[in-house]
């Protein structure tokens, strides 16, 4: 007939057409007879669906008229390097290459299906199908291609992507892969799926080579994550040595503090609670040429004094030293100072004198809590009981104290005695407040630190070295000029300063504050009676 006209027209043998052996083995062997029954039909109708087969089959053949065509024969003990797909082919898919098989001529796939479809080798009945496929659907086909479940075969288990192009990482339909676009859905996606997702919805299509870039992706994600932490160590690890670090005094008097870590939080609390300003002076009126110009200093003290500090040697005078009217007469000029004032005793005050006792009555009668005679005023100050002298205060994150302490020896049961106390009020007031509720501790004392004032100094440095916290002692004029030190090398967050001697300037202004990197300045001023 036609078909067996065909192949004898293009050389090949009629007998082992594929249509010859199809009617056999529809027919059993026998001729087709048309009607008669039930199974006449079915065998028909098998008969005119093997037939349409092979027609379409055949019309792809003959639209491809580079690809060889075989009569299916091939010999029982025949090898791969005879087979038909070792010869080289070109179609309008594929370039030029050589495909053997690495099975066993008795079992090989491709003489199968070239023997069933006319000379069709997989690739190209994939293709067919894969065409066939995306013809009559409109969703994508990744999962379900011919060529998709080849390639979850053994065959492509390479996952390299070198014989098929991975045709799932460039589709055009949102949510199949990644894509080409370059909009934020998939800049998301692909940070979301590099980082911490797998996203398998969005980035599996059932393949080999899904698997391998799923595996990849967690490849890229733990290194991503293990240099994310790397560089988060290295990040922690240089805040704990800023934090840590322990900037040294200068030996001209600057910032001296035991960590950074309180110049940090002192500068958040100087933005929360701001400087707080006062002024300090000692020994006025030495005389009674010093009364006047005391009294235009208090006169002249500037707006931003929120209070004074008088560090001693309020009865300074020959006549009226250790007499009570001339602590009247000191405490009634002090009293016209605009700010309240604070006033500790000095050595003339009381230990110089013949009868130190009674002078010390003296003293604390007429400048004991002597702020009180400021009211109102913003400070809520405390007094150790049996030591009026000594008083504290928390102002605006900064610990201000007082302690007892004069260069005149006494007796050695009130010296000792005396020391004790001051010891126990130190440490009752840094232990009463938190040390997060100050930023600073500044202490008041006439005499300055030594090796005589050691009862007092030793044990309470020893507790505020630690305080991470600067620590300002504030002491009248020993000997010499205004001077700022560091007198115990062991606290690097301790220092003192020493005033200018008496009549030389004007009450000096101090500020606490840490915007800079000195917590604590200094600002010396000229006596107000020399331009008057």
């Amino acid at each position: 007939d036609e078909w067996d006209q065909r192949r004898m027209d293009r050389g090949l043998s009629p007998s082992n057409s594929f249509r010859d052996r199809a009617d056999d083995a529809s027919n059993g062997g026998s001729p087709v007879i048309n009607g008669g029954g039930s199974g006449s039909s079915t065998t028909s109708s098998r008969q005119s669906h093997v037939n349409s087969s092979i027609a379409g089959l055949e019309k792809y053949a003959m639209e491809q008229p580079n690809l060889p065509q075989y009569d299916g024969t091939f010999a029982v003990d025949s090898h791969d390097e005879q087979d038909p797909t070792s010869i080289e082919y070109i179609d309008e898919d594929h370039t030029s290459e050589k495909s053997k098989s690495s099975w066993s001529s008795r079992y090989s796939v491709e003489r199968q299906l070239m023997a069933i479809t006319g000379g069709l080798d997989s690739r190209a009945l994939c293709d067919k199908m894969d065409r066939l496929h995306q013809s009559h659907s409109t969703r994508s086909a990744h999962s379900t291609s011919a060529r998709g479940m080849f390639r979850s075969s053994p065959a492509a288990m390479d996952g390299n992507n070198m014989d098929y192009d991975d045709y799932t990482s460039n589709s055009s339909t949102y949510g199949a892969g990644y894509g080409n676009s370059f909009g934020g859905h998939y800049w998301w996606n692909y940070v979301k799926g590099t980082l911490w997702s797998e996203i398998r919805e969005e980035n599996y299509d059932g393949t080999t080579q899904s698997l391998v870039r799923i595996e990849k992706r967690k490849r890229l994600r733990r290194r991503i994550w293990a240099g994310l932490i790397a560089l988060l160590s290295l990040v922690v690890a240089v805040a704990v040595l800023v934090v840590v670090g322990n900037p040294k005094q200068t030996k001209d008097g600057g910032y001296s503090n035991a960590s950074a870590s309180g110049a940090s939080q002192g500068v958040q609390d100087t933005e929360r609670f701001g400087e707080v300003t006062f002024y300090v002076m000692a020994d006025e009126p030495y005389d009674f040429a010093d009364i006047r110009r005391l009294t235009l200093e208090l006169e002249s003290l500037p707006s931003d004094a929120e209070f004074l500090v008088h560090l001693g040697n309020t009865n300074s005078d020959a006549q009226s030293q250790c007499q009570e009217y001339g602590y009247e007469r000191s405490a009634n000029i002090l009293k016209e100072s605009p700010v309240p004032v604070f006033v500790l005793p000095g050595d003339v005050d009381w230990a110089t004198c013949r009868k130190p006792e009674r002078a010390l009555q003296y003293w604390a009668i007429n400048f004991g809590k002597f702020e009180e005679n400021f009211q109102p005023h913003d400070f809520k100050v405390d007094h150790q009981s049996d030591r009026i002298e000594n008083f504290a205060f928390l102002h605006r994150g900064v610990l201000f104290l007082s302690v007892h302490i004069v260069e005149a020896e006494t007796d050695s049961i009130e010296w000792t005695t005396r020391h004790e106390r001051n010891v126990m009020w130190t440490k009752e007031k840094l232990s009463q407040y938190e040390p997060s509720s100050y930023r600073a501790l500044v202490i008041f004392g006439h005499a300055a630190p030594s090796s005589k004032q050691g009862e007092y100094f030793w044990p309470v440095v020893d507790q505020v070295k630690d305080l991470e916290k600067p620590v300002l002692y504030l002491h009248a004029n020993a000997e010499g000029a205004f001077q700022r030190y560091r007198p115990f090398g062991e606290a690097d967050n301790f220092e003192a300063v020493q005033l200018e001697r008496r009549g030389e300037e004007a009450p000096m202004k101090v500020v606490v504050g840490m915007k800079g990197m000195d917590p604590f300045s200094f600002t010396r001023r000229e006596p107000t009676a020399r331009d008057r």
